[in-house]
Order: structure tokens, then C-alpha cells, then sequence
């Protein structure tokens, strides 16, 4: 029996974003990466209209949709008036396990941007809040 495609790769993806992650920002360990990938999807999912969630959701690979959608209860999206914003909202969340490397939201938009097949990164890119769009368009 053969598996779905997402299954047979799944750890291979997150190997190499957290790999890419880790060269990128600099950072010391797989599990800081890791805290570091994870934080900015959950900040970035706490900025999303629900349709946008899914959206999000269904063009990331299988492992990381699934840290995408860890301890999710639906709210409201919080406002993200500027990037600088977004950026000590997630600092927070890192905190206080995490210093948040400088330039953790371009990374990690870079690396969504660079490791996610061009359909996929656009889907994600057409449903970012403006800050963050306009981010993504600078890396």
C-alpha cells in the first residue's frame, strides 16, 4: 500500500523548513526553530478571518498544518495595525522559554514564501493582513 504523498514527506518538510529556519535566523537549536515556527503560525493564525485560517491551512504541508492548528479555539482575528505590532505580539508569545531573534517575521515569511510550491505560497500570500503582505513582498 502506497502512501498519500503528504504522509510520505511530512517529516522530510519540516526537517528542511527547520533546517532553512535555523540557517536563516541564525538561530542555535532545532527546538528554538521549532518554538519559532510555531509561535509565528499561531500568531499569524490569531490574524486571520476564519476562511483565511483554512486557507492558510490546506496550503501548508501535513506537519506543519498540524502545528498551525495546535490548541486552536476559534475568536475573533486581533488587529494587526503594523509589523512592528505583529512582531511584539510575537515576542511575547515566545517568551519566556524563546528570545525572539531580530527579524523572526520576515524569516519565517521567507521560508513559507521559498519552501512552499508557488500555488501554495501565493493562496497564503493573497489572505496575509497588509503588514505582513507587504513583508512578504520585501523578502
Amino acid at each position: 500500500m502506497t502512501n498519500p504523498r503528504d504522509v510520505k514527506y511530512a517529516n522530510e518538510s519540516i526537517a528542511r523548513w527547520q533546517d532553512a529556519l535555523k540557517q536563516r535566523a541564525m538561530l542555535a537549536t532545532h527546538n528554538i526553530t521549532f518554538a519559532c515556527l510555531r509561535g509565528f503560525l499561531h500568531e499569524l493564525r490569531a490574524r486571520l478571518a476564519l476562511a483565511d485560517i483554512a486557507t492558510v491551512g490546506n496550503h501548508l504541508p501535513a506537519v506543519q498544518r498540524g502545528v498551525f492548528y495546535q490548541d486552536w479555539t476559534p475568536t475573533d482575528p486581533l488587529p494587526t495595525p503594523d509589523l512592528a505590532a505583529f512582531e511584539a505580539a510575537l515576542a511575547e508569545r515566545l517568551l519566556p522559554h524563546v528570545h525572539m531573534p531580530e527579524g523572526l517575521a520576515a524569516d519565517m515569511l521567507w521560508l513559507i514564501k521559498t519552501e512552499s510550491e508557488p500555488s501554495d505560497a501565493a493562496a497564503i500570500r493573497a489572505v496575509l493582513p497588509a503588514p505582513l503582505a507587504e513583508a512578504w513582498d520585501r523578502v
